[in-house]
């Protein structure tokens, strides 16, 4: 598991070139064909299951197409039992981050996790906790390069 303060975060200033809004239903016909395009057709009705459970996210674009998306929640998950997190007031928890691979690479996976960030800090939030699995180094990196500490390790699989 991990966790970051996010009242914590330093400004950067980057040169933007990913465009962050909030993920809402008009925007899964678009999800769609980029989920088509990375061959997992499933994620559009998962995605459309979290939207009508009150689940939220952030849909990532460069130049008008679809590069990635993040999800949150700051309430009851079904991940959050299972790795032992209670959240608290001005507490979120992030799950679900994807960057397109011709998307990655040039900075875009720091510039769009700080964007999260960011969102989230000035949405009020302080904490944001997650987890990313032992195998994935590309994700560790990233988390550790952007300032999230390790607080604790769990062994499950999560559906």
């Amino acid at each position: 598991m991990i966790a970051k303060r996010l009242d914590e975060i330093a400004d950067i200033a980057f040169e933007e070139r990913l465009e962050l809004a909030d993920l809402g239903v008009a925007d899964l016909p678009a999800l769609g064909e980029f989920n088509a395009r990375r061959c997992d057709r499933r994620a559009t009705g998962r995605f459309e299951a979290a939207l009508a459970r009150g689940d939220r996210g952030f849909i990532a674009r460069l130049d008008g197409e679809v590069a990635g998306y993040y999800w949150w929640v700051d309430r009851h998950h079904p991940h959050l039992e299972r790795l032992g997190i209670r959240l608290t007031d001005g507490e979120v928890y992030g799950f679900d981050f994807f960057l397109a691979e011709e998307h990655r690479g040039e900075g875009r996976a720091i510039e769009l996790l700080h964007g999260i960030e960011t969102c989230l800090r000035d949405r009020g939030y302080a904490r944001l906790w997650g987890y990313v699995r032992a195998d994935n180094r590309p994700a560790r990196w990233l988390y550790s390069m952007r300032g999230y500490e390790s607080v604790g390790n769990v062994h499950l699989r999560l559906p």
